[in-house]
């Protein structure tokens, strides 16, 4: 990894979000749905090469009991260079600095991803804690 890659904590522009949101192939969002979105967090972690961002990942939740994972992306053409890996080091140094004793966090992994997250010590479902795991994104049949 080059010594241009930094990760700083924050968020990105709402057209940032945008932007890689539908270059990650997850569809695309108003300016408005972008702006809520953001608003809604509790942390973000943006990664740079020099003064492009490349990477976004944020935590959702009530910032002690409950922390969802969400939006850990990296630009087409950066990924399988350990930036997605930078990325979720901050997000779980934020958790575990503000989780309490039980706290739960969740990600809903990209199929054939989640080997990625079991090296943060997340763990599939179903695990003797928790059963299959649900999920609905609304406009979508899953």
């Amino acid at each position: 990894m080059n010594d241009r890659i930094r990760t700083i904590a924050g968020f990105p522009t709402s057209a940032q979000y945008i932007q890689m949101r539908e270059e990650a192939g997850w569809g695309s969002i108003s300016n408005e749905t972008a702006d809520l979105s953001l608003r809604g967090s509790l942390f973000g972690v943006c990664l740079f090469d020099g003064e492009t961002l490349i990477g976004f990942s944020r935590v959702v939740g009530d910032g002690v009991l409950y922390f969802y994972i969400a939006d850990v992306i990296v630009s087409p053409g950066h990924g399988g260079q350990g930036h997605g890996s930078l990325l979720m080091e901050a997000v779980m140094d934020y958790i575990q600095s503000n989780a309490q004793t039980g706290a739960t966090i969740a990600v809903l992994s990209a199929p054939g991803r989640e080997n990625f997250y079991e090296r943060f010590d997340l763990t599939p479902c179903p695990n003797r804690l928790f059963g299959q795991g649900l999920s609905m994104v609304t406009g979508h049949k899953c």
